[in-house]
């Protein structure tokens, strides 16, 4: 799926734009501050109904304005078919259109089109807490595996509904059958959900591994694990659900006492480990191990393993749809040396449609495949070529 042309009105600081897009590499460039991320933000809240950046739909509203609009038309080769999608949003009210039907949820739109971001804030993916690296595997396991995001909702429907009787226990009014009843259900939905990430993690465990070898140039080897109830089980829900469940027994008292649940997929996190080895190990042998990259990592281990990860990411998803995803790079090789650089894009640009912004288009010039450059200058494209 490539997005052919790309439509804005009064999103950041872009008034109207009307814009015809390369099948495959396109080059936003400017001086900072000028719209080039705005572009790529666009993209995405297209694709995914939501920013990259923000959580806040409001901050996307142009300064003055009552809403946004955004429309983008892609196409797919191998079917030869058409989609047209229109978002419209306000404070007040959030409209799609897929081919003219009209949808009012996110939802609707979510993996339509698959895209993977890389952005300088993926370090946080790194040195940020649980919840940056459980966001990550549920935006890209969602796109990868399309049950899985009616999983995810399922289980936070499922775990609200529990912690709003366990609340009602630590008020003195608690059901213990009802509880038991919602705690079955949670264990099944739960189990279902780490099953999942866990067959994420298995997927891309080789690909992390010559990804962040090749991209580090040095010895040493990275290895991805799952943290939390379950993880140490096989490939097999029912181990998973009975692991969860006696952390969830172990911790009753605890969970009345605050009302919450202490034990699930909810609270599990992802651990990357870096070791010094002898030169980068095949990816089949046994996992070796390694200091924490969060804890222990320099920035610039974080970075590389940040990336290392949404490249065998966007090798899974390639792999599982059939087609690869949207790459939206936005200025993130820029702490990389030249010949590094080049070697990095070309690697990611020959596998989908790209979209690169960067203050230095010559870095990029040399980039196998149809390349058009556009400058971006106060939320305007001013030049093509």
């Amino acid at each position: 799926m490539r997005l052919e042309r790309m439509m804005i009105k009064d999103f950041r600081n872009y008034k109207i734009l009307n814009l015809q897009l390369s099948p495959q590499i396109n080059v936003f460039y400017g001086q900072n501050a000028q719209g080039k991320t705005n572009f790529l933000e666009a993209v995405s809240y297209l694709v995914w109904g939501r920013s990259f950046r923000t959580h806040r739909d409001e901050e996307l509203i142009r300064e003055g304005e009552g809403g946004f609009f955004l429309k983008g038309e892609f196409y797919e080769e191998e079917t030869a078919s058409a989609l047209t999608a229109e978002i419209g949003y306000n404070c007040r009210q959030f409209l799609a259109r897929i081919n003219g039907k009209k949808y009012h949820k996110k939802r609707d739109l979510f993996g339509l089109v698959k895209a993977v971001t890389f952005s300088p804030d993926d370090l946080w993916l790194i040195k940020g807490g649980p919840s940056y690296r459980r966001e990550f595997l549920d935006l890209y396991l969602s796109q990868a595996y399309p049950a899985y995001r009616n999983a995810l909702r399922e289980y936070y429907r499922i775990l609200q509904q529990r912690n709003k009787l366990l609340k009602e226990f630590r008020e003195g009014r608690g059901n213990n059958q009802l509880l038991e009843s919602w705690t079955e259900s949670f264990l099944e939905s739960g189990s279902r959900l780490v099953l999942y990430r866990l067959r994420g993690l298995e997927e891309i465990r080789a690909a992390l591994k010559e990804y962040h070898c090749w991209i580090s140039g040095t010895r040493e080897e990275i290895n991805c694990s799952y943290w939390g109830c379950g993880a140490g089980q096989q490939l097999e829900q029912r181990a998973i659900a009975e692991e969860i469940g006696r952390c969830l027994r172990r911790r009753r008292g605890e969970e009345i006492r605050r009302g919450i649940t202490l034990a699930g997929p909810h609270r599990d996190d992802l651990l990357l480990t870096i070791n010094r080895a002898h030169g980068c190990a095949d990816a089949n042998d046994p996992e070796p191990t390694g200091v924490n990259v969060r804890i222990y990592g320099s920035q610039g281990q974080q970075r590389t393993a940040a990336l290392a990860l949404k490249m065998a990411m966007v090798d899974l998803i390639a792999r599982e749809d059939k087609t690869p995803p949207l790459l939206l790079l936005d200025d993130v090789f820029s702490e990389f040396d030249d010949s590094r650089k080049k070697e990095l894009l070309k690697l990611l640009t020959t596998k989908t449609q790209t979209f690169i912004t960067t203050t230095e288009p010559e870095t990029v010039k040399d980039l196998p495949g149809e390349i058009w450059f556009f400058h971006v200058k106060e939320g305007m494209i001013i030049d093509r070529k």
